[in-house]
């Protein structure tokens, strides 16, 4: 029993290093790969605590090789837009002067009462009021109005290329994924 309790501790304390080395996110801010490599390590990070014969260094192990994966992955991705929007994806505009745009609602597979929901959630009683919609690679909504998009505001530059490449109910190939 002993032993179990040690060993407990021991994968607490190299699980606790491992995420606060990977990053302070909140589970709906992670990007997908951070949320993999979180499961993947929590997985890894149980079996020595299920199978008290299996030595603890076979968990140890794949759990800092994987942290360090993690720490390389990041350092691409800011290294790299390429890397990132592949790895990450980028943003999608999913309203446009008012309107949905159900085409770019498909290819996120999301329906127009998610949406709603996300406006809901920003204030926003509906799409009429809102120039730009812009569902962001974590998920969030977020929102530009007139005012938002009149001057040299903070867009993205591949934020900025999907703007300029959706007319009407149509958004061309830099708006997908």
């Amino acid at each position: 029993m002993l032993t179990l309790l040690i060993r407990t501790v021991i994968i607490y304390v190299i699980v606790t290093a491992a995420v606060r080395i990977m990053g302070k996110r909140q589970v709906s801010d992670m990007q997908t790969s951070e949320l993999v490599i979180t499961i993947i390590v929590s997985q890894i990070a149980s079996l020595p605590l299920e199978d008290a014969e299996r030595p603890l260094l076979n968990s140890l192990v794949p759990i800092m090789m994987i942290v360090a994966i993690e720490l390389l992955v990041s350092l691409l991705m800011m290294k790299s837009r390429k890397a990132r929007s592949l790895i990450c994806g980028h943003p999608i505009i999913v309203i446009r002067d008012g309107k949905m745009l159900d085409e770019q609602l498909r290819l996120l597979r999301i329906s127009r009462e998610d949406v709603y929901s996300l406006l809901r959630e920003k204030n926003y009683s509906d799409e009429s009021d809102v120039k730009y919609g812009i569902i962001e690679p974590n998920g969030t909504l977020s929102i530009l109005t007139d005012e938002d998009v009149s001057g040299d505001g903070i867009q993205s530059e591949d934020l900025q290329e999907q703007m300029a490449n959706c007319r009407g109910e149509h958004c061309s190939s830099a708006g997908s994924e």
